[in-house]
């Protein structure tokens, strides 16, 4: 039975079922459909990488205890973290991998690594 390819249009021979004229169409044609979904990916991971960066360094030179504004000129990202807890007391700790941090009322940040 005689088909077209949904890639590159060339008609080929082949089961009734099968989309693809050879692999390399089939690999262009998925490559297509998640470009954008790793791309996504792609952007959360460098986030959650640079921030990571920035505390280790931070914590690396002694400073465990910073301001809001040190991060920030650091270029640090406070949207990505990897998960956050809030403790009974309502204080909220962000992770970001093997970090923690917290900010108090004076926009200080603490840093601590697990």
């Amino acid at each position: 039975m005689k088909r077209r390819c949904i890639e590159c249009g060339k008609e080929f021979i082949g089961r009734s079922d099968k989309k693809y004229c050879c692999d390399m169409c089939r690999n262009a044609h998925n490559n297509k459909l998640y470009r954008n979904e790793k791309s996504v990916v792609s952007h959360v991971n460098n986030r959650l990488a640079a921030n990571r960066r920035i505390l280790e360094n931070l914590y690396s030179a002694g400073l465990k205890t910073v301001t809001r504004n040190l991060l920030e000129e650091e270029k640090f990202d406070f949207a990505y973290y990897t998960s956050s807890s809030k403790s009974f007391f309502g204080k909220t700790t962000f992770h970001c991998y093997e970090f923690t941090y917290s900010t108090d009322k004076h926009k200080t940040v603490k840093i601590e690594k697990e």
